[in-house]
């Protein structure tokens, strides 16, 4: 059987519901396929990269869809969700990365 691919990555990258599972703090990705934060959201890298100061770079993911930043690991530490990549280290405020 095939795996659909839907807008955004595989259907894994979408939240299914209430989570009551949040990923334990001092977790990256990768190695961790996913990330689940207190809000109940789910992170991780898409599949499409580009290189950027060369190194690889994925777009990041919320909820299965992209927020609009590319990055080569999502960290969960301290209960915050970080991003690094070609543009360094960016913190997620709730609406977007600073």
């Amino acid at each position: 059987m095939m795996q659909t691919l839907k807008f955004g990555g595989f259907e894994f990258a979408r939240r299914k519901g209430p989570q009551t599972h949040i990923t334990e703090n001092y977790v990256s990705s990768p190695p961790a396929l996913t990330i689940t934060d207190e809000a109940g959201d789910v992170w991780v890298l898409g599949l499409d990269s580009v290189i950027s100061r060369g190194e690889f770079a994925f777009p990041v993911l919320r909820n299965g869809f992209p927020v609009g930043e590319m990055a080569n690991r999502i960290e969960r530490r301290g209960g915050k969700i970080s991003i690094f990549g070609p543009e360094g280290r960016k913190v997620w405020t709730g609406r977007s990365f600073v």
